[in-house]
């Protein structure tokens, strides 16, 4: 009975799903949301959990953090606040609709980039664990380059990045813009968060679409072009291990020969 009883309440829950990802399913129960998690460890639910309420605590406009729960089948969830919103980007946009959303993800995107993340894990340490145990497809001394090239770029920078800062990861409502999905934040150069936004820009739309989002970074943040794609290669290389449809491994694989064969 009692079995049967707790099926009956996650059949319901599930009819208020309102996120699907990789990692998690999220569900709205009142005014909280519940991100539970398919199938993984307390402690990556825990990380994102602490830099989400990290993100929160800054004065950011993120949803707060109520807590870590651990369900009836043994799965874990964060309890956060609801946020009912629409993600910040759809697909049948126009040019000038596009241009609209990359201008407000790049004032939000520096409005994190702002703030000190020390104390926080870096990204790059995550980065040089990926590419020295992931096979990637590469060899030895392809793997040896690219550690090399994380090494220059990291240039010490303590920034908070957000590790996964697209369109879809932004939702908006009346009172404004809400930035989720805090798994892969961390201390780092904010120009790593920006060359992830550019090469899912390039595979899901196009380069010109990507071209787009990069000068509009560019103009506001006063950087050269150059200094964000210098970030491509790796982002390339950690592509290849995702799950991705095969024009994108080609896609990826090209980036990653073009720069092995020109340094």
């Amino acid at each position: 009975m009692i079995k049967t009883l707790l099926e009956a309440i996650r059949n319901k829950l599930d009819h208020h799903v309102i996120g699907k990802g990789t990692w998690a399913k999220v569900y709205r129960n009142g005014d909280v949301a519940v991100k539970r998690f398919y199938d993984a460890p307390i402690d990556m639910v825990e990380k994102e959990a602490k830099n989400q309420q990290f993100a929160h605590s800054a004065g950011l406009p993120v949803p707060a953090v109520h807590g870590v729960q651990k369900l009836d089948d043994g799965t874990f969830a964060i309890d956060m606040a609801y946020i009912s919103g629409e993600p910040l980007m759809r697909f049948g946009m126009n040019k000038e609709e596009m241009r609209a959303v990359f201008n407000t993800l790049v004032k939000l995107q520096n409005e994190v980039h702002s703030v000190s993340a020390e104390g926080l894990p870096r990204v790059t340490e995550r980065f040089q664990e990926r590419i020295e145990h992931h096979s990637l497809k590469l060899d030895v001394p392809a793997k040896a380059r690219l550690l090399a090239l994380l090494s220059k770029l990291d240039e010490g920078c303590a920034n908070l990045c957000h590790g996964d800062f697209h369109p879809l990861n932004v939702l908006f409502n009346d009172e404004g813009h809400w930035i989720i999905d805090w798994t892969d934040a961390g201390a780092g150069n904010p120009l790593l968060d920006v060359c992830r936004v550019y090469l899912l820009a390039r595979c899901t739309f196009s380069s010109s679409v990507a071209d787009m989002y990069l000068q509009c970074y560019c103009r506001e943040a006063k950087v050269q072009p150059e200094e964000v794609l210098a970030w491509l290669p790796i982002w390339a290389a950690l592509r290849l291990a995702e799950k991705t449809n095969w024009r994108e491994r080609v896609l990826l694989r090209q980036i990653v020969n073009k720069w092995l064969h020109q340094s």
